[in-house]
């Protein structure tokens, strides 16, 4: 039987805090890599075109669910996506219009927001350490995977995703969060990665609360120590290290997945 495992990427595999992946990541990574009976895959709220932060790694991983579910990709072939419809994007423009939202767009390749202010940049500096290009038409001429929604707190965000019914809320600061369809999720875009593959074993580890649902689903689900999300941790089966504490190789081996 075969092991096929799933990492998130941002504060599972690259530390955001200093702006690498940790030396016993990287060798955790490689060394699976090199096993037969292993396969890897990524599960993030990142498209294709922000994974440059994990490029030194990106070769060992055969799937790609990207975007929360909603593009997934074996090697370099998109094998499945599920774009947000033109007229939903346009009725959350029109429900945060003039209430100091911000809106951004997930693209394939690319994402935008419909205005630029303190609030955006400095919370993609906190999670991607990426500033997004102001376009506020980028919905008609991109296809759009994701959505999210910058307030001045999370509490703005939970009132507004109640007005936002057709979407489901993953908040990742105290000011922003993805906004994607129900039915889309990271377990979602696994199951359809996977659809082909039998007897196999499945392993995810995350930190996010993307990441809850996968780490529920798998046969061994693992939440990084570093979440802010009690749930994620409630629903695993191991705590992982705190990514600061650079451990991943040491946590693997002893719990005799590698």
């Amino acid at each position: 039987m075969k092991t096929i495992i799933f990492f998130d990427v941002d504060n599972t595999i690259y530390n955001n805090t200093l702006g690498l992946i940790p030396l016993q990541t990287k060798r955790l990574l490689e060394e699976l890599s090199k096993k037969e009976d292993i396969i890897l895959g990524l599960a993030t709220g990142r498209g294709i075109g922000k994974l440059e932060i994990i490029k030194d790694v990106l070769p060992f991983f055969t799937y790609k669910v990207l975007i929360n579910g909603s593009i997934v990709y074996h090697h370099d072939e998109i094998i499945y996506d599920y774009p947000i419809d033109i007229h939903d994007i346009t009725e959350v423009l029109e429900i945060t219009k003039g209430n100091h939202f911000n809106v951004g767009m997930v693209g394939v390749n690319d994402e935008a927001v419909n205005y630029l202010d303190e609030r955006v940049e400095l919370g993609m500096q906190e999670l991607r350490a990426t500033t997004p290009k102001v376009d506020p038409d980028f919905y008609l001429h991109n296809k759009i995977y994701q959505l999210w929604i910058f307030a001045d707190s999370e509490d703005r965000i939970v009132d507004v995703a109640k007005k936002i019914n057709k979407f489901v809320v993953y908040p990742w600061h105290k000011g922003g969060a993805d906004f994607i369809y129900p039915i889309i999720n990271k377990s979602f875009g696994i199951k359809k990665a996977l659809e082909h593959e039998t007897d196999f074993r499945l392993i995810c580890i995350g930190d996010g609360a993307n990441d809850i649902q996968m780490v529920e689903m798998a046969d061994i689900g693992i939440a990084m120590d570093n979440t802010r999300f009690t749930e994620l941790k409630e629903k695993a089966d191991h705590v992982a290290p705190h990514i600061k504490e650079d451990q991943l190789y040491d946590f693997f081996k002893h719990l005799g997945l590698i």
